[in-house]
């Protein structure tokens, strides 16, 4: 059983694409949220990620996102106060939003005899770093269900966290961007296969998406976001 794990997407069907090329044996495939936002292509990564059968959580940006097209200030907001998420909101159909909307907080699976729990995140950005801490979680998070492995996003951190026999948590980091004291600008993510977790990253065309986010119309300071994470590095 050969699993592709994904996380933090965020509209980058470029980055995505390039995975796939690489995983595309993969028997299933999971997202661990915010497939959407700081991205130029929200509507290609829903359709990518319906087409597939993705097993996904919702992240706070996929929230985010979807709340933000049923605002009715929407399409009033001018070019200078756009942010990301007015952007990907308006490209959005209700089909779409309501897709964002549906997702759950958590989900369970099984792999190869062993129970995974996969949510977005812990708690802002903090870290898991005890075992009390861990089966306090997961007895919130999963009260019905006993973990052997958890997997979160959100922190763009790719990872793994051994904490015990059975207190193991994962992150595929963000299929997309760094955070910025990481020059990295590979797209990250994990493939599990018989068990065994391999984290992984491949590049591919920055390039493109910066050339795209560059000719969108929004908010400077969100467009300075876009150069740092996408743009040419000296």
């Amino acid at each position: 059983m050969k699993a592709l794990i994904l996380s933090d997407v965020h509209s980058n069907i470029i980055a995505l694409e390039a995975i796939w090329a690489c995983e595309r044996d993969a028997d299933a495939v999971y997202c661990a949220g915010d497939l959407v936002d700081y991205g130029t292509h929200p509507r290609e990564t829903l359709d990518w990620m319906r087409a597939r059968n993705v097993v996904c959580v919702q992240g706070n940006h996929d929230r985010q996102v979807a709340e933000t097209f049923y605002e009715p200030a929407l399409w009033h907001i001018t070019g200078s106060a756009l942010q990301w998420r007015h952007h990907n909101a308006r490209r959005l159909t209700a089909e779409d939003a309501d897709f964002l909307l549906s997702l759950p907080e958590a989900v369970t699976f099984e792999l190869d005899g062993i129970r995974y729990g996969m949510t977005h995140l812990y708690r802002n950005y903090e870290l898991i770093l005890s075992r009390h801490a861990y089966h306090s979680f997961c007895e919130v998070r999963f009260p019905d269900c006993e973990i052997d492995r958890l997997i979160l996003g959100h922190t763009h951190r790719q990872g793994i966290m051994t904490l015990g026999e059975r207190e193991v948590w994962l992150n595929p980091g963000s299929a997309s961007y760094r955070r910025m004291d990481d020059p990295d600008q590979e797209a990250h993510y994990i493939v599990v296969e018989n068990g065994v977790i391999s984290l992984r990253s491949v590049p591919y065309d920055c390039g493109a998406i910066y050339a795209e986010a560059m000719q969108q119309r929004l908010a400077v300071d969100e467009l300075r976001i876009m150069q740092w994470f996408f743009g040419p590095r000296g």
